[in-house]
Parts: C-alpha cells; structure tokens; sequence
C-alpha cells in the first residue's frame, strides 16, 4: 500500500500547462513516475519516456458546472500497448452484507429524491412568511417567558408538546407524499423519552414489532451517537415546537412506500413540511399537513409481511436504521437552520444536501469503528477487528457509500456530482467529492461541513465559498484522483487520504471498477462528457523514445471546459 503524507500541505510538484493550440508539439512531458501534466483547450502534449518504457494515464475532465455535455476528440501517435491495469484483478475477501450478496432488499432512495424535490417545489415560496411568522413567535415568547434559548418559539400547534409523557398518545400527519395537503393522521404513543429524543411507535403498526426496551435501546442510540456526531458537524436543529426534543415516529406508512415484492425498501425519511406554520395568517401561509415540529418517520419491523407482503423483521429494521437517522438528520438540520437560524430564501440544492447527509453516514462509520478521517483505510485495516467490519457493512456498505461511488466509477462520463438526476452515481460523486475537498481544504474536518451547512449560498455557490472560487480545478484534480490514488506516487492533490478504494473494491467485488479504455497507436477516440464528467485512458510509451498525444473535439476545437491531464504511472 502506498503510504500517503499526514496532510495537504506537503508540495509535490504538478507541472501545469495551459493554453490554445498554436501548431506545434510543446516538448514538456519527460514525466518522472507519479508527475503530472495538465493542458486546457485543443493541442499537442509530447511524452517522453526516458530510457524505460512509461505508462501513463491520461484523464479528459469537463471542468464545467452548468448542466450539459462537452465534445472531445483523443489521439495518440507512436505508442505501445498499455502494459498494466489500473486495477488487477483479485479475489474477494471481505463479507458483505444481505443487499450486496444478494439475499435482501436494498435501500431505496428514489422515494427520498422525490419527497426532496416536492419539498423545493411546494414549500420554497412558504419560506418568506414562515420566517416572519417564526420571527413573530419569537418575539411573543421573549416578551412572555424566558425559556426562549438561541432559536426555541412558544409552542402553539405542535403534535408533540413538552408535555407528553411515556405512554402518552397523540396525533400526527404521517403522509410521506404529500407536503401541505391531504394529512394522513394516526395516533402514535410515546414509547420512550430521551435527552434528546422522544421515540413513538404508530398504534396501527403491524404485530411483532420492537419492545418498549427495543425503543429505549433507539432513544439511547440517538442521544448518545447520531445527535452529538450531526450537531457537531452540521449544527443544532431548530425547536420550533419547543419540547427540546427530535420525534422519531416508527410507522407502518413508512413501509407502504415500499411496492409488494419490490427489490429495495425504504428506512425512512423527514419532511421539511413539518417546519411550516399549520394555520395560515396575514404573515405566513398555512401548510395543514405540517406537524409544527421536529421529526423522522422511520421503518416498522413487520415479521409477517402484513403491509404490501414485505417481510421487515425486527432484526433486519434494527441493523439498518441507525444510518437512516444519521442521514435523515442532516436533513432535518440543514432545513431547519437555512429557514428559521440563518434566514435564507433557498432550500439547499439537492446533490448537495444528499452528500451532506452521505457525509453525515459516513461520519457514524468513523464514530462506531473508532477511526477518523485521512487514514487512508484499506481491506486489511477495516478488517482488523470485528468492530471495524461491523461498522463497515452497516454503515458504508448496507445501501451506503461503497456502492454509491462504485456506481459512479462504473458511468464517469455520463455522472457528474452536481447533476439533477439524483442518481445512486450522483449521490456517491457527490459524497466523494465533499470527502476530498474536506480532505484536501484543512487537516481534520473541523467547521468545514458546518460551514456548507450555514452558509447563505446554495450549491457551487456554497462549495465556491468554503473550498474557493476555482472549483474547476479541484473538480479536475478530483476527478484524476479516481484513477492514480494509491496506484502511484503522486501529488497529494491527486490522492484520496482517507480511503484506499483499490483495496477496498478488491476486497468486496475482487477489482477496482473505474472503466479505462487502453488507447492504440494512431487511433482517435472520440467522446462526450458531462459537466463534472471524466473519461479515462490507458497508454504506453516505448523506452528511448516520445509520442504525442492530441487533445482535439469539433472542428480541431476542444470543448470550451474540456482539460487533459496526464500522470505516468510506471
């Protein structure tokens, strides 16, 4: 395994060549091993291998971050044939879990993607009047009482009041669907009471479900986990209900989202409806499904299948839910700080806010397997001990990030991490990419999330202001990390510290899944990428001797985002 420098700051040499193509061949590519080249726009690079034959990988990257794709052309003249992988093939040696072996349903995400877009979509022009009626409650409570603490209002309509105490029932809207319409009440009782939790179980749940101990055991896991790992990386939720305390409803409408016989479930969600004022006045208007709370509707076990013939045994719905929350957490407090902390007139994009709470899943992994980030983290290190693996499977593997950022390797081209398509190569582009540019920006995690969490930007806005306006280039350096890290020794601005992917993906699918196209003496190879889109290729140069490689697209004119990057390899 290559071992990595601790940090960023370490300089390693990136030759950098940018500018138009004007005739002739510009000799700058007596590349040593691991040393890279960068060109933008249409033009010749020669490489020179020195004595010994080189290999080398040459990355085509869209640079752009507005929706559409970019032609390319690619040629090469006196090579040889590549003569290695990127990523050789091995035998499995890590267990996964029951989606990845085949022998369950994984998580589905695409009820989520959508429940986000109708967010954006019926709740976006609610925000100015509910931030004015939010302020007007705040105002009432200072004058009235002095409980108002940082961003808690007088309670008035809420579903969960202060109150309740275990054992307790009370109405709330459990429609998954709809945001301010067509309320879908159920009466749900108070099953357990933590510091920061007020746990409930649906009264129609199916039989067989968890026991009082089972949600106290839940009350426990988010107050002492999930609740001090996403506030301390996102911030605080808001209180607008004012009882101090997250609902997490266990509910049988959570399992209806899921179709008979499907191959995917759903584990839950949370509904920015839920922060807007239920009646409607000169100030705000009324959003009648809201609960005028903090929630998360989550999975109900269902041993018997009673709910579309899905079997959900209390087992299954425990391993997976922890992650859930994490996830859905982030959610609940990038809404509720952007409308009612810092005031802003936007929900978060929607890629952006995914990642965030992907990073928020991985944040549990660090947490439960005792490790942190930028350790660089291989097959042998996660299987080193039984908590490690554990949190592994659960928390990155079970529907997680493994898959998603495999997903995205396998489609580069045609994946970008800011798209709008919501894909499983989306999300783990996404992630991927907040995890390297945390990475890459500061040598532990610190505020960095926190800040894309409260700022008043919204997607390449925000990453523009955290990581710095030339996103372009850290998106080209990213996008070739995918290809030489942990492969050769390279500048830190091309590597991944905190995972070894190659050894991982060798370890669960036996090969690294990035697709790379070995590129032959004299041929073009023509493509289109995406804005944040990647292409890789292969290829050779005989010792003793030079080759040129041509970036060229329409009309001899590369696209206009359209940059080049090659690194030697060997």
């Amino acid at each position: 395994m290559h071992v990595r420098a601790p940090s960023w700051t370490t300089a390693v040499a990136l030759a950098v060549l940018v500018g138009c193509h004007d005739g002739p061949t510009r000799p700058n590519g007596a590349l040593d091993v691991g040393q890279s080249l960068s060109v933008a726009g249409a033009q010749d690079v020669l490489l020179e291998s020195g004595s010994s034959a080189g290999d080398y990988v040459a990355v085509l990257v869209n640079t752009g971050t507005k929706v559409g794709s970019e032609s390319y052309s690619l040629k090469g003249d006196r090579l040889d044939a590549p003569s290695m992988a990127l990523g050789a093939t091995t035998a499995a040696t890590m267990l996964r879990v029951q989606e990845e072996s085949g022998a369950g349903p994984a998580l589905d995400r695409t009820i989520e993607g959508r429940l986000r877009d109708r967010e954006r979509t019926d709740l976006t022009s609610r925000i100015a009047s509910a931030q004015a009626w939010f302020a007007t409650r705040r105002a009432a409570s200072a004058a009235t009482a002095a409980r108002d603490a940082g961003f808690v209002p007088a309670p008035r309509r809420s579903a969960l009041p202060a109150t309740v105490k275990v054992g307790d029932t009370v109405t709330v809207n459990v429609n998954g669907i709809q945001s301010c319409t067509s309320p879908l009440y159920h009466r749900v009782r108070v099953a357990a009471i933590g510091t920061h939790s007020i746990i409930l179980t649906d009264t129609a749940n199916p039989p067989g479900g968890f026991t009082d101990a089972d949600y106290r055991r839940y009350a426990t896991r988010f107050d002492t986990l999930v609740y001090p790992i996403d506030v301390g990386a996102f911030g605080e939720p808001t209180d607008i209900d004012g009882n101090g305390r997250i609902g997490l409803i266990f509910t049988l409408e959570v399992n209806r989202l899921t179709s008979n016989g499907s191959p995917t479930y759903v584990g839950g969600f949370t509904f920015s409806r839920d922060l807007f004022p239920i009646a409607g006045s000169d100030r705000a208007r009324a959003c009648v499904g809201s609960n005028e709370g903090e929630f998360f509707y989550l999975l109900a076990p269902d041993p018997l299948g009673r709910v579309n013939g899905n079997r959900r045994t209390t087992g299954f719905v425990d391993t997976n839910t922890t992650a859930v929350i994490a996830h859905e957490f982030q959610h609940l407090i990038n809404a509720s700080r952007r409308l009612y902390v810092n005031k802003t007139p936007k929900f978060e994009e929607k890629w952006l806010d995914e990642g965030l709470a992907h990073i928020a899943e991985e944040l549990l992994f660090y947490r439960e397997a005792e490790l942190a980030p930028r350790a660089n983290l291989s097959t042998a290190d996660i299987r080193a001990t039984a908590t490690r693996t554990t949190a592994f499977n659960l928390d990155m593997v079970s529907g997680g990030n493994v898959a998603r950022y495999r997903s995205y390797l396998l489609h580069t081209a045609k994946s970008s991490p800011f798209a709008a398509d919501d894909s499983l190569s989306t999300r783990g582009a996404a992630w991927n990419l907040l995890r390297y540019l945390a990475d890459r920006a500061v040598p532990s995690d610190g505020n960095i999330f926190f800040r894309l969490v409260n700022g008043s930007a919204v997607g390449i806005a925000n990453l523009q202001a955290v990581f710095g306006q030339d996103v372009g280039s850290r998106l080209r350096d990213w996008s070739v990390s995918h290809a030489v890290d942990d492969l050769a020794d390279t500048s830190l601005e091309l590597q991944q510290p905190s995972w070894n992917w190659r050894s991982i993906y060798a370890g669960l699918y036996g090969g690294y899944p990035l697709q790379t196209l070995p590129m032959t003496n004299g041929s073009t190879y023509p493509g289109t990428l995406v804005a944040g889109g990647a292409a890789f290729y292969r290829l050779s140069v005989p010792g003793g001797s030079n080759a040129t490689v041509t970036l060229g697209g329409p009309s001899a004119s590369a696209g206009s985002h359209i940059q080049l990057v090659v690194v030697r390899t060997k």
